[in-house]
């Protein structure tokens, strides 16, 4: 073989050398991938203690909203409870008493109504009588000074003829004045009644006879007072005793679900970890249960550092579980340094990367099927192979076919 058949070879033979680490160059893989997903921690609501029928077991799956544990409050808090009770029952008594008195106050003063109208009736009725008998004694008068004056025409006519004595003159004119004085007492007798009598008409009563109608009347006017108060002071008692049985009833929801708080699965999955065991004590906020989503199963892979800058959000990529033949479509959804405060903590499985020298890669899984397989825990842990679909590691490959060139032309 002669010396440019000796090259060609030799360049022939690197070539193929070469080719064989370009794939992995192009296309990178992880054998450190697993199926993973977010573990959701249902924890205690309340102070208690873990149902001794827990019924749970690790692998179990549940559906949203199914009850994965009860908890039992222990020695719920009673004394606002009983305090908001007896509050309550002293504001209804308050209401139902002042109630009773305003009914009272309205019986009085129905009752003097009555009185008062009574009265005015009687007093109408003797005004009247009153009136009529002014009336007459005024026509008696006036019919009486007629008669006089007529006397004493002819008395002072007979005077004048002297056929009569001055002092039976003087004598009729004393009866004229006496009869005149008559008219004019009656006139103001019948004055003074029709002026009581419009006073009654107005509700005053400004006669004598002792009878208690302006008492009476007084006393309606203080009892119309008490029960325009009386009527503010029953809505602010109705007000109150509604307010105090709102609360009372949110008190006593919440005595209720604290003395038994059900857990319910936040989402459809498997039971990945129990953190507590039937009976337990348990404080507020402590971990009770954990749940791993099942229908959002995701990859972790874990790579050389050198692949930081190459892979982004995006990248398509094909994994192949564990003895399986058939590959799972998946996309790159984030990639970060390892021990990044990124990590999503809430992960079933870390990623086994070391900080500094890894990057580790989260990626979608594109197959409803994969959480719903014969496996119980939704496949998660399983190990993966995953393949990156990216574009060719152009560095990395120029610096291959460099280093073949350099080869060729030494020779």
């Amino acid at each position: 073989m002669g010396r440019k058949g000796r090259v060609v070879l030799g360049m022939a033979l690197l070539g193929l050398g070469a080719w064989s680490v370009v794939p992995d160059l192009i296309h990178p893989t992880s054998t450190d991938a697993v199926v993973n997903a977010e573990v959701v921690t249902v924890r205690a609501p309340v102070d208690g203690q873990l149902a001794a029928r827990f019924g749970l077991a690790v692998g179990d799956r549940v559906g949203l909203g199914e009850e994965v544990a009860r908890v039992h409050a222990m020695r719920p808090e009673t004394g606002r409870r009983d305090g908001l009770r007896l509050e309550l029952a002293g504001q209804r008594k308050l209401a139902e008493a002042l109630g009773a008195e305003e009914a009272e106050l309205a019986r009085l003063d129905h009752d003097l109504a009555g009185r008062g109208k009574a009265y005015r009736n009687a007093a109408n009725q003797r005004l009247a009588l009153s009136r009529t008998e002014a009336e007459a004694k005024l026509k008696t008068s006036e019919a009486a000074r007629a008669v006089t004056r007529a006397k004493l025409a002819i008395k002072q006519s007979l005077l004048a003829k002297d056929l009569v004595a001055p002092a039976a003159v003087d004598a009729v004119k004393a009866e004229d004045q006496a009869a005149a004085s008559e008219i004019e007492s009656a006139r103001a007798a019948l004055a003074r009644i029709n002026s009581e009598a419009k006073a009654v008409g107005r509700g005053a009563f400004v006669m004598g006879g002792g009878d208690d109608s302006s008492y009476a009347d007084q006393r309606r006017d203080e009892i119309r007072v008490k029960r325009a108060a009386r009527k503010v002071e029953i809505a602010q008692a109705e007000i109150r005793a509604a307010e105090l049985a709102r609360q009372l009833a949110v008190e006593e929801d919440l005595a209720a679900r604290l003395s038994d708080a059900v857990l319910a699965a936040p989402v459809s999955g498997v039971v990945w970890q129990r953190f507590a065991a039937e009976g337990d004590a348990v404080r507020s906020g402590d971990a009770v249960v954990g749940v791993v989503d099942c229908d959002r199963l995701f990859l972790t892979a874990v790579l050389p550092k050198r692949y930081f800058s190459e892979l982004k959000a995006g990248d398509r990529a094909q994994a192949r579980l564990a003895g399986t033949d058939t590959p799972v479509q998946a996309v790159v959804q984030s990639v970060r340094a390892a021990g990044s405060a990124q990590a999503n903590t809430a992960a079933a499985v870390a990623p086994l990367a070391e900080e500094g020298a890894d990057v580790v890669v989260t990626l979608a899984v594109h197959d409803a099927k994969l959480g719903n397989r014969s496996d119980n825990l939704c496949q998660v842990g399983q190990r993966a192979t995953v393949t990156f679909r990216m574009p060719a590691l152009k560095p990395l490959v120029d610096a291959v076919a460099t280093g073949i060139r350099a080869g060729g032309h030494a020779s």
